[in-house]
């Protein structure tokens, strides 16, 4: 009797026995959710491996065999089985098949009974050896990419660690100068004091100057502070943009006269709805970055809606400044970062470009960058006309999320 050829025969009713166990409540739970192609995967081939070397015992049957199974272990892995999983099936196999052959084993003799025995469960315990080094081996892939996920985590966690280290090393020391002077002062005018002599004018100047730059360092580092806990709010409301544009070009137009600078303003009236207060402060912010890295020249303030049919905005700062290099420029919005530039100026905090870029985000708009060492650099933030109060929600919550998720 030829059992490869009755197994051949009977294979749709191994698969169908097969499947069913299977699938039955929870015999093999990671099958649960897969799709019946996925479950099935490599059995009818494996099937036809084992008829084929019970017809003739070839070695080429052999090999089809344990191909079948490194497919199956490879795969079983990315499907996320247990090892018992895949143990459990192969068991249900050998149980279904000897089943099905049951009535015709019985009425071969001894001999044929024994050699189709050994065939078939020497077949499935090589099929199980095999499919369990393919199924180690990936999950050693697994563990292996997961140790170097790890590995580029932690050195992103120590860079951080290091980053923070280095931004509270730098504020503390920003906070030193304007401290020390504040307490030097301090304490000379009161020794003038003490010899009734006039009070030094200067002296009290120094203090207030100081007092206003610790006052503004103090305020910066919580602005960014707010920003990252998500707890900024924005009030839009109708406004004109010359408006905000002439409010900060009075403010900021006499520092830049003090050293010499032209500050050319160009405004098309334009009425937009957003947080007024919020805007001023980003465009304070970008012009008070241009006087102070600006040593002779001009700045430019242009303010338009360049495409009519688009509800945007944009405002550009262009100086004739010092510029800045294209490496600062990937790190120029980042919070506490200095450039060469940055660093000369004891005023400096590394914190105005950043909340700027902050508060543009808050307004839904964007803003970006373009610059030459030594000829001049050019900030463009553009706006839309109509702030979006729907938008405003999910921009919080993924903000929260970033600042809630691990480095």
């Amino acid at each position: 009797m030829d059992f490869g050829e009755v197994l051949a025969c009977r294979k749709d009713d191994i698969i169908r026995s097969w499947m069913a166990q299977v699938r039955a409540g929870e015999a093999i739970e990671s099958s649960q959710n897969l799709a019946y192609e996925s479950v099935l995967d490599s059995l009818p081939s494996l099937l036809d491996a084992i008829a084929h070397l019970l017809s003739s015992a070839q070695t080429q049957d052999i090999q089809d065999i344990l191909e079948s199974s490194l497919v199956h272990g490879a795969l079983r892995a990315q499907q996320g089985y247990d090892a018992e999983e895949i143990v459990r099936e192969y068991a249900l196999l050998r149980e279904i098949i000897f089943v099905i052959l049951e009535d015709k084993l019985l009425e071969s003799d001894a001999l044929l009974l024994l050699r189709t025995t050994r065939l078939i469960d020497g077949s499935i315990d090589k099929v199980i050896a095999v499919c369990f080094r393919r199924y180690t081996e990936e999950r050693l892939k697994e563990v292996n990419l997961l140790y170097d996920e790890m590995i580029v985590s932690n050195q992103e966690l120590d860079r951080l660690v290091r980053n923070e280290q280095k931004n509270l090393a730098h504020m503390a020391h920003e906070l030193k100068s304007p401290l020390s002077c504040i307490i030097g002062y301090s304490d000379l005018f009161l020794r003038q004091q003490g010899n009734a002599s006039a009070p030094n004018l200067r002296f009290i100047e120094q203090v207030l100057t100081s007092g206003r730059q610790l006052l503004n360092m103090i305020n910066e580092t919580l602005e960014v502070s707010t920003y990252r806990k998500g707890q900024i709010t924005i009030n839009s409301q109708r406004i004109q943009l010359c408006d905000v544009i002439e409010e900060v070009t009075a403010i900021m137009g006499t520092l830049a006269q003090q050293k010499g600078l032209l500050v050319s303003v160009l405004c098309t009236p334009v009425e937009m709805t957003t947080d007024k207060a919020r805007l001023r402060q980003v465009v304070t912010n970008i012009v008070s970055n241009a006087v102070r890295y600006t040593e002779t020249g001009s700045i430019t303030i242009v303010a338009s809606q360049p495409n009519p049919a688009e509800d945007l905005v944009e405002i550009s700062v262009q100086d004739t400044g010092l510029g800045i290099s294209e490496v600062e420029r990937a790190h120029i919005f980042e919070p506490f970062y200095q450039g060469n530039a940055g660093q000369q100026l004891s005023s400096s905090t590394g914190l105005g470009l950043a909340i700027a870029h902050q508060m543009v985000d808050l307004l839904q708009g964007s803003i970006r960058l373009s610059s030459t060492p030594n000829v001049g650099s050019t900030f463009t933030i553009t706006l839309p006309l109509q702030y979006k109060t729907e938008m405003a929600d999910p921009l919080l919550a993924e903000r929260e999320a970033d600042n809630n998720d691990p480095p």
